[in-house]
């Protein structure tokens, strides 16, 4: 038998292991109630040409919630968060006018959700 065989196995059994953890944790992962209209106003900012981030009501916002650059942009989100926010970006590239004026309705100036955007 090879004397690495269960050095194999082993490794194999981790893969598998860390494979069902990571899919558990992404299933079960709930993300903070602030990051949703965080990102979101990013989106209009990035895909909307008429509006910006409004810098001093964000920063504002991020405090008030305990997050920071690397809540919105790279750490791991749920996958429904993730799934949302895919169907958002698909509504920004299909129908640009509509979504953007959603994302006025609830973060433009009197946002029914929060003010995070600006008029360029």
């Amino acid at each position: 038998m090879n004397k690495f065989a269960p050095l194999v196995a082993a490794a194999l059994a981790w893969a598998v292991f860390g494979t069902w953890a990571e899919a558990r944790r992404s299933a079960l992962q709930k993300d903070m109630p602030a990051l949703r209209p965080g990102i979101e106003a990013d989106l209009a900012a990035r895909h909307c040409p008429a509006v910006r981030i409004d810098t001093e009501r964000f920063r504002q916002f991020s405090r008030e919630n305990h997050l920071n650059h690397a809540d919105f942009f790279t750490k791991k989100r749920s996958v429904a968060l993730q799934h949302d926010l895919d169907a958002e970006l698909a509504q920004f590239r299909a129908r640009p006018e509509e979504a953007c004026a959603q994302m006025w309705t609830k973060y433009g100036d009197d946002g029914t959700v929060q003010h995070l955007l600006a008029r360029k």
